[in-house]
């Protein structure tokens, strides 16, 4: 039985709507373009490790997604590879969970039912979520 007030989703309801998605869209597209873009390089010094080469976002489902894409020392664009460390998962109502990849290969929800603005200053802040150090 439902309780009273509590909001009722079904596997259909649970699509993001397109302007909310524009918007996500836009806020990350200023925030990588302005803070982690100018941290890349055409070519790393050494050539031991992988290299971020670009910083990009991408939706997939009701999860949207912080990337990097990183060049192996081999420099063959068909070696690279993508990380993604942060994602925004849509819960309803214009509010996201907040996550980080951690290095045992599963996600920990850090914050929930977060506005777009949240997130976003949360991101800035928390070098957990910045999808290059």
């Amino acid at each position: 039985m439902r309780r009273q007030g509590a909001p009722f989703t079904s596997g259909r309801d649970r699509t993001v709507p397109e302007a909310l998605r524009r918007e996500v869209s836009r806020r990350a597209t200023e925030l990588l373009e302005r803070q982690f873009q100018p941290m890349l390089k055409d070519e790393h010094p050494s050539k031991l490790f992988n290299y971020a080469i670009e910083v990009f976002s991408e939706w997939r489902g009701r999860s949207f997604y912080l990337c990097t894409r990183y060049r192996t020392p081999s420099g063959k664009p068909a070696d690279d590879f993508v990380v993604r460390s942060t994602r925004l998962q849509h819960v309803g109502n214009g509010r996201f969970d907040l996550a980080y990849f951690r290095h045992t290969n599963r996600w920990l929800t850090v914050y929930s039912g977060l506005t777009i603005q949240e997130c976003f200053r949360t991101i800035e802040e928390e070098e957990v979520f910045w999808p290059l150090i």
